[in-house]
């Protein structure tokens, strides 16, 4: 894995470089690794199109839980990209288990490569990856880049619900809600829908930290010498967590693409 590349997972994991190699492991026991899987499958049932007459890109998608079912429940083609390859190998087999192996093709590759070419999907999924791709105009004008005149955004996030400004790593891209549509929608697109899920946003979070104590103690039995960074990384699972509960109001977008004459 290209330096480039392992600085993108590891921040994107809130991880660092010596447990890089072992995240499989510690997130053997999660598939979606914190996405709402089901309020993007009703969102994209919801959107305008036949059964089998889309094409999805999912950009950070992980182990291929949310395209797996969009291509099993709609017919849908899918993509997806992510940097870690052993969670693209988990894709490919689960893809092949569920039979719709034939609707999906999963890269491994960093995203910001991935995005340096045009696409013309008619979907980009971008889900609990906070501000991989910079501030919300940037996401936006990045993932715009994907899609055709007329098609959708499905951005898996939140935003601030206090007035307090979070001044920490990856959280730099949160505003309060008018703002943060204001930023969603600067190009001239519009939303589409809007989803709470704060209630599932807490769930996730619990079972996460669940998986991940027990995980993180196993592995600290086989690898004695990691027990200190597996100790810190757990802690400040533990404290984003806190801070996600504290100040984050989960929400999902929709939001369309409009055809401008820049």
């Amino acid at each position: 894995m290209a330096d480039e590349t392992r600085w993108s997972v590891s921040d994107a994991l809130d991880s660092n470089q010596r447990l890089l190699p072992f995240l499989p492991y510690l997130l053997q026991d999660l598939w979606a690794l914190g996405s709402d899987v089901e309020s993007i499958i009703r969102c994209v049932g919801a959107l305008p199109f036949k059964p089998g007459r889309a094409k999805v890109l999912d950009l950070g998608c992980g182990k291929g839980a949310v395209l797996i079912r969009i291509a099993r429940e709609f017919g849908f083609r899918v993509v997806g990209i992510d940097a870690m390859e052993d969670f693209i190998h988990d894709a490919r087999d689960r893809s092949r288990q569920h039979q719709v192996d034939h609707f999906c093709t999963f890269e491994h590759q960093d995203m910001h490569d991935y995005l340096q070419y045009p696409h013309d999907f008619d979907i980009v999924i971008l889900a609990s990856l906070g501000s991989v791709l910079g501030m919300w105009p940037e996401t936006v004008s990045a993932l715009r880049g994907q899609i055709r005149p007329g098609g959708y955004m499905i951005i898996d996030d939140g935003y601030l619900h206090t007035t307090e400004n979070l001044h920490r790593k990856g959280y730099a891209h949160y505003r309060d809600h008018d703002r943060t549509i204001r930023e969603l929608t600067s190009r001239g697109d519009r939303i589409f829908a809007e989803v709470s899920t704060a209630a599932a946003t807490e769930q996730i979070n619990r079972e996460y930290l669940q998986v991940i104590r027990r995980r993180g103690d196993e592995l600290a039995q086989i690898h004695p010498e990691l027990r200190t960074a597996l100790t810190e990384y757990i802690a400040l699972q533990e404290e984003e967590c806190r801070v996600i509960a504290g100040h984050i109001a989960g929400a999902l977008w929709v939001v369309q693409k409009v055809e401008t004459s820049e």
